[in-house]
């Protein structure tokens, strides 16, 4: 008898719930559901839609947010936090909102590092042109990694 989560729809769910959900990216979430069974491209597709979705969320959730209450500067809102946002702000001023967008999946977070984004107040198409952008680089790569590196262990174990 099968369960109620066996089949290949409940296993990209868990993974597009897995890649929407922050701290755990698609670094993970890829070589998880290649490592599963599934087709990288489907694999791919769907943890890109995972990880892109709350990007846009965060993007316009933020916008009403700040709409709806007192003008403040945006630089006034940024508090000092831990070594992760430490990084990602210095990443900012050296490389700007390009190097911020790249570096984020592996230093914070891509969810985190657009937040630290939106504070210097860029304009909101080229911020998620370059966190959509990052996010097609690392998930290409991540998924001609892994499924690379799976298949050659699968040769060499053969």
């Amino acid at each position: 008898m099968n369960g109620v989560f066996d089949g290949f729809f409940w296993q990209y769910a868990m993974l597009f719930v897995l890649a929407a959900t922050p701290w755990i990216e698609l670094l993970f979430v890829i070589p998880l559901g290649i490592a599963m069974g599934l087709g990288p491209i489907s694999v791919a597709l769907d943890v890109f839609a995972g990880n892109t979705l709350p990007v846009f969320l965060i993007v316009f959730g933020y916008d009403r947010w700040r709409t709806s209450r007192s003008p403040v500067p945006a630089t006034e809102d940024l508090r000092p936090g831990g070594r992760r946002r430490t990084r990602a702000l210095r990443i900012f001023n050296k490389y700007g909102l390009p190097g911020l967008a790249m570096a984020g999946p592996l230093l914070t977070g891509i969810h985190l590092a657009t937040i630290i984004a939106l504070f210097f107040n860029p304009d909101r198409r080229k911020l998620l042109f370059w966190m959509t952008t990052s996010l097609l680089f690392w998930t290409v790569a991540l998924t001609v990694v892994s499924h690379g590196g799976l298949e050659a262990v699968r040769h060499w174990l053969v």
